[in-house]
């Protein structure tokens, strides 16, 4: 499960590979093996392709690692072109252990995640560590607990919609309670979720309130809940006069995944009905949890960078070359922005390492191309 999303957070800096084996790059095209080409410092090697057996496992019960489409052992990776970067390591069994966000420029934004798991491999603690931090405690933290064994569980975020960036912690699969904490200079946030199955549905109660600095008088107490239908044993949709969000229907891919995704949500750019309605489809593939299309039933907005309609296209490998965005309600005419990834070059575990990016920003429209290097570390 991933925490960095609840922060602000963005990516990549220049990591040393070390106490590792040596990672060739490959440019593979059409399957034959052309590393090195128009590349001085890559050497040529043979990536095999063949598809691992996590491919055939539920999304739900793979590994963070998994999760994340990585092949093989890797252990720590970043993006380094940036001077904000976030790095990801795990464990040798794939389990996310540490989440990094580095600002090389300013030391005091800096923090990181770190998680403990259970003899079962669930994920029991989270916890947020700063330079703010007092005595080496946590600033935030999560605590979880599994009773719902077998349950596909829908998470307290999980009405935001298949965002990319946190799709993958919709559902934990066994959860029945979570609880987090935000100890802050003056005041501390406490909120508490618990999710019990009743029937063909999973009702999930929140409770939140707040306290004082040397006061520990419960404050702003709130507590509600509101009730996900269950199909086949996943989550469907979500009604609640509740929330801002609400989740129309959902429908899964044999491996778990999410196909089609339907949410909306309450807006200030929609006057004629106060709803803006988001739907996904996502890509059928093996490896990642991906958009293909999507479209807005309402008002598209640069503001929020949220496009009327939305193409996705990706190689063989499932990795992304092309994003298509319309912020017309017209889809026949030239997309209003088109980015591109290209050039891909890959290690010989399969992971991609160099790609070439064409983007354009949204507000100005200035259109920038930049070799984006992906620093990976393996486990021997």
């Amino acid at each position: 499960m991933k925490h960095l999303s609840l922060l602000s957070v963005v990516g990549a800096a220049l990591c040393i590979l070390w106490a590792c084996d040596p990672v060739d790059i490959d440019e593979p095209a059409n399957g034959k093996n052309n590393g090195g080409n128009n590349k001085n410092d890559s050497v040529q090697v043979t990536v095999d392709w063949t598809d691992p057996d996590w491919y055939s496992v539920n999304f739900w019960d793979r590994t963070d690692r998994q999760k994340a489409g990585l092949r093989g052992p890797v252990k720590k990776w970043h993006i380094d072109n940036y001077s904000t970067y976030d790095e990801y390591e795990y464990d040798r069994d794939g389990r996310l252990i540490k989440q990094y966000y580095v600002n090389t420029g300013n030391e005091d934004s800096n923090f990181e995640w770190h998680y403990t798991y259970d003899a079962q491999g669930h994920l029991i603690k989270a916890e947020c560590f700063d330079v703010f931090c007092e005595d080496g405690k946590p600033c935030e933290y999560w605590e979880y607990e599994y009773e719902n064994t077998g349950k596909y569980v829908a998470r307290e975020w999980f009405m935001m919609g298949p965002q990319i960036s946190d799709a993958e912690n919709g559902i934990c699969k066994d959860l029945s309670k979570a609880s987090f904490v935000v100890k802050q200079p003056l005041s501390s946030t406490y909120r508490e979720y618990t999710y019990t199955f009743r029937n063909d549905s999973l009702v999930i109660c929140e409770y939140s309130y707040n306290t004082d600095l040397g006061n520990e008088e419960k404050l702003n107490e709130v507590t509600f809940d509101y009730v996900f239908a269950y199909k086949d044993g996943y989550p469907q949709s979500l009604r609640s006069n509740k929330l801002r969000f609400q989740i129309d229907t959902i429908t899964y891919y044999p491996n778990g995944m999410y196909k089609d995704f339907v949410f909306r949500e309450e807006t200030a750019y929609n006057y004629e009905t106060g709803w803006d309605v988001h739907s996904f489809t996502m890509l059928d593939n093996p490896r990642y949890l991906e958009v293909d299309t999507f479209y807005l039933g309402g008002t598209a907005s640069f503001m929020s960078l949220t496009p009327k309609s939305m193409k996705k296209t990706y190689d063989s490998h499932f990795d992304i070359v092309k994003n298509e965005e319309w912020y017309s309600a017209r889809t026949d005419t030239a997309p209003t922005f088109t980015d591109t990834w290209v050039n891909y070059t890959y290690d010989k575990y399969g992971n991609w390492v160099t790609r070439d990016e064409t983007v354009i920003t949204r507000w100005m429209g200035q259109e920038s191309t930049s070799t984006i290097t992906r620093v990976m570390e393996y486990f021997e």
